[in-house]
């Protein structure tokens, strides 16, 4: 009797460690999503800089999912940690840390266009020009709400990999993905898309941060997450990182591509407080 009240004791004790012994993420979105290397390794970092003082954490990944349903997930606690662009909404539902994962780079667009379109955005001008063009955005991203805000034209959809097949079938006219997404997304994806490619003599930028999210529950991983960002900043290692990995490396020397011609996009959703401005989080600050 007394072996099987230590077995009822103690069975639920390991059963929470062994649950607790890895960090579960999405996985890519597509084989061609080249930019979720970036963010799992940028998070394996963030742990291997806390090792010291927490516990040893392995990455796991769950099923695939889009966007919405990640967040949904990260609510039941199916997934630890997801990353995404802010909102204020978002925010009001989970936790964020609130430091930017590609230092602010997500909100400045370069767009996939059909090659055959070049001419008609060689002719935006101005803002006015470019809302009589259909941008593809994700039903579920915060983006969406951004340039319906701008009166831009956005056909929606809640699959990634879906709106690459959108522009191609003239669905929409461009797909706006930020600067350090773009090049390999259009990239791996030649062989499928073959009149897909990258219209980079404009921008459309709005304030855009990308963030690492934990469920309200999780103030332990959020406190251990924003430390390791801190620790890779202040050591100077973050920027090392963002200037080689090969998702972003193309961006650096930044001065090859800031002076294009830029629409500026107001941002209302999300929030702008003190920590916002900190400009050690920044590219551009």
């Amino acid at each position: 009797m007394r072996i099987f009240i230590l077995f009822i004791v103690l069975f639920p004790i390991s059963t929470m460690l062994a649950s607790n012994s890895s960090i579960k993420i999405i996985p890519p979105q597509s084989k061609f999503d080249s930019s979720h290397n970036y963010f799992k390794t940028l998070l394996e970092l963030i742990l291997y800089e806390t090792n010291a003082n927490y516990p040893k954490k392995d990455i796991e990944f769950s099923k695939k999912m889009e966007q919405g349903r990640a967040f949904v997930a990260l609510k039941k606690g199916k997934l630890d940690i997801h990353w995404a662009g802010t909102s204020l909404n978002r925010e009001k539902q989970f936790l964020a840390i609130r430091i930017p994962l590609v230092k602010g780079l997500l909100g400045y667009r370069f767009f996939i266009i059909d090659e055959n379109k070049k001419d008609i955005f060689n002719s935006v001008e101005t803002l006015e020009n470019l809302k009589q063009l259909k941008a593809c955005q994700g039903t579920y991203w915060p983006d969406t709400k951004i340039l319906e805000n701008a009166k831009l034209k956005v056909v929606k959809n809640p699959v990634y990999e879906a709106m690459f097949l959108q522009v191609q079938k003239g669905r929409c006219d461009y797909f706006p993905r930020g600067v350090h997404e773009i090049v390999s997304e259009v990239k791996s994806r030649k062989d499928r898309y073959k009149e897909l490619v990258m219209y980079e003599d404009m921008i459309v930028y709005y304030p855009f941060p990308m963030y690492f999210f934990v469920s309200k529950e999780n103030k332990a991983l959020a406190n251990r997450i924003e430390q390791g960002l801190l620790k890779l900043i202040e050591s100077k290692k973050f920027d090392e990182y963002i200037q080689n990995h090969e998702v972003t490396k193309h961006l650096f020397p930044i001065e090859n591509w800031i002076n294009k011609k830029t629409f500026v996009l107001e941002n209302p959703f999300m929030n702008k407080d003190e920590k916002y401005f900190n400009s050690k989080f920044w590219i551009f600050k």
